[in-house]
């Protein structure tokens, strides 16, 4: 699929999910790498092919229940494939919205540490320190709409 052909811009990501398969039960941890409101791209799914449906559990950083969504794959290569959530409810497209574009008030570092790490590779202590001076900076200097 080319760039021009997706609905919805992507925003980088390093968050973990669960998928399911529909076909057999399968469940399997996975890393989104892209994510959009209308689709990801998901590593590890070895085995997956065009049109193959998914369960994708999906947990914002600090919460411990998990909103489940239903997704096809689209596209497959190497490392894994690209999926289309299906059918949406208002409930969870606005779920991905808050997810995709976390609102920060400024007032505790670690909570949008915790809100916007998701979208950054924190895999790392020094990424991690990059993101919280990046998020106090931008404070700090007036930019509250990180």
């Amino acid at each position: 699929m080319t760039m021009d052909a997706r609905r919805s811009p992507r925003t980088k990501t390093s968050l973990q999910v669960m998928l399911a398969s529909k076909a057999g039960g399968v469940e399997q941890v996975s890393i989104v790498r892209d994510l959009s409101e209308t689709g990801f791209y998901a590593t590890s799914l070895a085995t997956a092919k065009v049109n193959d449906g998914y369960r994708v559990s999906i947990k914002r950083p600090g919460q411990h229940e998990s909103q489940e969504l239903s997704a096809k794959v689209i596209r497959v290569d190497n490392p894994g494939c690209g999926l289309a959530f299906d059918q949406l409810t208002p409930h969870e497209s606005q779920f991905l919205t808050d997810l995709i574009h976390p609102k920060w008030d400024g007032k505790d570092l670690l909570e949008g540490v915790i809100m916007h790490g998701i979208l950054e590779d924190t895999a790392s202590f020094a990424a991690c320190m990059r993101l919280t001076s990046l998020l106090d900076s931008n404070y700090k200097h007036g930019n509250r709409a990180v």
